[in-house]
């Protein structure tokens, strides 16, 4: 008799896991509607404190008209990441697949990290006073699951993948797409990607606004906003 095909729940263990030569993200942002669904299940997945985000998604209104544009913003997980750089007590590293770690129990809350990122990606959990930010969900994909926002995400507006595997889908769409990353000028090499990706979202998404700009009363402020 033939194997009878796996359900989900069986497919999920170390044996399952992916190992990629650099991992990333894409960021469709015109497949983005602005739900918040990927922000709200990493902060459930991640128990991350009320005002913190390891995902933002901001509202940003066109330069030459009324429409909004939704920019969900995490974690580069750059290629040369300034933030392990400037760490004094070397609690930030780069895993083998490329993703940027904090080890938070070598975290001596200095902030430098928090200086140092261009993205502002990275927050202070006061609850647990240190440093953290988006590890595109490791103890998800050591199992071979999809970091939560993906997973989570009602119009596939968020690709995870392998950016050196030039057959994986994620390389294929960033190539099809011309998706681009954010900050360029940075000199940081992110491994996150967007596609539809204009100047002007740049600096007009440091504005502090977790919500529609309409909903006034209920603002989230950061304080890790990038340069």
């Amino acid at each position: 008799m033939a194997d009878l095909e796996q359900m989900p729940w069986e497919r999920i263990g170390p044996q399952f896991k992916k190992n990629y030569k650099r991992a990333g993200m894409l960021v469709e942002l015109d497949r983005c509607i602005g739900c918040h669904s990927c922000s709200v299940s990493c902060k459930t997945e991640n128990e991350v404190p009320l005002g913190n985000f390891r995902m933002r998604v901001r509202y940003l209104e066109q330069p030459d008209n009324k429409q909004i544009t939704f920019a969900p913003l995490i974690c580069m997980h750059c290629v040369d990441a300034p933030c392990m750089k400037a760490c004094p007590s070397k609690a930030i590293r780069k895993e083998e697949d490329g993703r940027i770690y904090i080890d938070e129990s070598r975290c001596d809350l200095e902030k430098e990290c928090v200086e140092a990122c261009p993205y502002g990606a990275i927050s202070i959990n006061v609850e647990k006073e240190v440093a953290e930010k988006c590890d595109f969900c490791q103890h998800r994909t050591d199992v071979g699951l999809e970091p939560s926002c993906v997973d989570n995400c009602p119009t596939e507006a968020l690709v995870f993948g392998d950016l050196d595997d030039p057959e994986s889908k994620i390389s294929k769409l960033a190539a099809k797409r011309k998706a681009q990353p954010w900050k360029p000028e940075a000199g940081t090499n992110p491994s996150v990607l967007y596609v539809n990706h204009e100047k002007w979202m740049e600096k007009k998404v440091n504005t502090g606004v977790q919500l529609d700009p309409k909903d006034a009363d209920v603002t989230y402020e950061q304080n890790n906003l990038g340069k």
